[in-house]
């Protein structure tokens, strides 16, 4: 990987780049989105998790790679600026709004009412989204989130009668579907993972009945991107999500080799420091393995990533994390590396693309470049 991010700092000093920057390589990020497809069930309908993606250009992309005008969204600030730009897509909602930002949402952007499928979780929630469709004069789209054993809020399964009767008294609401969230399948193995595997395959096929009984063409949506690819069109679920993958953060690497991380943060390194004495401890230095026998400094810090360039740097254990001017250790260089780039693979992206500006993407080898506008995902106070 060295050859690689040695092409990258080339790159964006010949691009005038000299502050962090998030550098998202776009033909990997076009591979994954083909390797992505293949692995997608024919028959299941695809649903971009925008948060993951915040650049229109990056979400723009996605839905023509995955040949879908489906979104799921997260934020109102988001979805109000994906409701005015992108007016052909269709909105899932990825977790249950305040019913104040919901009023919010549809006084800015009455489209919402028919665009947004609204989530909900509980009886409260779905008599508070009915009073808002009264109040307004609308009839809301709205979704059930149900919990299918990850045990983060959601309809139980035996509940699922008791919020069916809720929504029959509530003509102002119009069921839409369902969402099963289970990423917790990725993170469990052996026996223990089979056996939870089996319960929450379980749990969607009984979760799947009930949608079918309400609504013959109800969403049954469950998957993200480290599990969409275990759906076959013959199941319950009929539509999966996913996002983070198509640009790979370190926490998603257990999806597999085929997708290539595409998403770095880049940052100019300050100083280099060989045989630097440590802090109040300087004679210690030479009892350092050769891996801590240097340091450099950075522009900026204390990211939510991992450094990977230059090989075999990491964070400083001495001198911490710092926002500033963070320190990293390391083996001695054969040159020194100031005014060139350091890189880190973020750790996810949904938080951490937006956190530095306009994205720098790079194609062709980085022959070309363009910036990418930000979409914000902040929720303001209700």
């Amino acid at each position: 990987m060295t050859a690689y991010f040695e092409g990258l700092s080339a790159q964006l000093t010949a691009h005038g780049v000299s502050q962090p920057v998030v550098v998202v390589d776009l033909d990997r990020y076009r591979a994954n989105i083909k390797v992505a497809r293949g692995r997608i069930g024919a028959g299941l309908a695809r649903r971009i998790v925008a948060k993951s993606l915040p650049s229109l250009s990056l979400i723009d992309m996605a839905m023509e790679g995955l040949e879908t005008d489906r979104l799921m969204t997260f934020s109102d600030d988001m979805l109000m600026t994906l409701l005015t730009r992108r007016p052909e897509a269709n909105h899932l909602l990825g977790k249950p709004f305040p019913v104040k930002t919901a009023a919010r949402v549809l006084e800015t952007c009455p489209a919402a009412a028919e665009r947004v499928i609204w989530l909900v979780d509980t009886v409260e929630r779905i008599g508070q989204y009915a009073e808002l469709a009264q109040a307004q004069g609308v009839t809301l789209s709205v979704a059930l989130e149900v919990d299918v054993g990850l045990h983060r809020g959601g309809v139980r399964i035996d509940q699922l009668s008791v919020v069916r009767d809720a929504l029959a008294a509530r003509p102002e609401l119009r069921f839409a579907g369902v969402m099963g969230y289970e990423p917790h399948l990725a993170k469990l193995k052996g026996g223990m993972g089979r056996r939870e595997s089996a319960r929450v395959d379980g749990a969607l096929a009984r979760v799947g009945e009930f949608a079918k009984a309400l609504r013959a063409d109800a969403i049954v949506n469950s998957g993200g991107s480290m599990t969409f690819s275990r759906y076959a069109p013959t199941g319950p679920v009929n539509e999966v999500a996913l996002g983070s993958v198509l640009v790979k953060p370190t926490d998603f690497d257990g999806a597999g080799e085929a997708f290539q991380p595409a998403a770095f943060i880049a940052t100019p390194i300050l100083k280099y420091l060989p045989h630097n004495p440590l802090p109040a401890m300087g004679a210690f230095r030479q009892y350092l393995g050769r891996a801590h026998r240097a340091q450099i400094a950075i522009w900026g810090g204390y990211w939510k990533g991992r450094p990977v360039y230059p090989e075999g740097y990491t964070y400083s254990r001495t001198f911490g994390h710092s926002s500033n001017q963070e320190v990293w250790s390391g083996p001695e260089l054969p040159a020194s590396p100031v005014d060139g780039f350091a890189f880190l693979r973020p750790t996810q992206s949904e938080a951490v693309l937006a956190e530095l500006g306009p994205i720098l993407a790079l194609s062709g080898g980085g022959t070309s470049a363009e910036w990418l506008e930000v979409l914000r995902q902040g929720q303001r106070e209700g």
